[in-house]
């Protein structure tokens, strides 16, 4: 859904160009054209699998082997879903489907 969410914002944004604005995030009286909303947004879930300032993973969770463990470090999970208040996966590991897309934001 995230990354279908992403795609249209981007796709909305050639269209409409960048003077339509909205305010990003909801009740901070910024505005955002929809292309730097959709930026925001895949930053967002990019950051789930980057190493963040405490050394750690937010997609890993608390799992130690993943934020630690060279071998495992490099090979990231791809979760279902996950938590919105600590971003740790949560759901089934193999369905890399959707969560895989992360890969096309990575690049743009």
């Amino acid at each position: 859904m995230n990354y279908l969410i992403v795609n249209a914002l981007h796709r909305f944004a050639e269209f409409y160009g960048d003077g339509y604005r909205v305010e990003c995030p909801t009740g901070s009286g910024q505005l955002l054209s929809l292309r730097e909303v959709s930026d925001e947004l895949a930053r967002r879930l990019v950051k789930l699998f980057r190493i963040n300032n405490q050394g750690r993973i937010a997609s890993a969770g608390s799992n130690e082997k993943l934020n630690t463990d060279p071998l495992f470090r490099a090979h990231y999970q791809f979760y279902e879903y996950f938590h919105g208040d600590t971003g740790q996966g949560l759901g089934a590991a193999h369905q890399t489907g959707w969560t895989a897309l992360i890969a096309k934001l990575l690049n743009g």
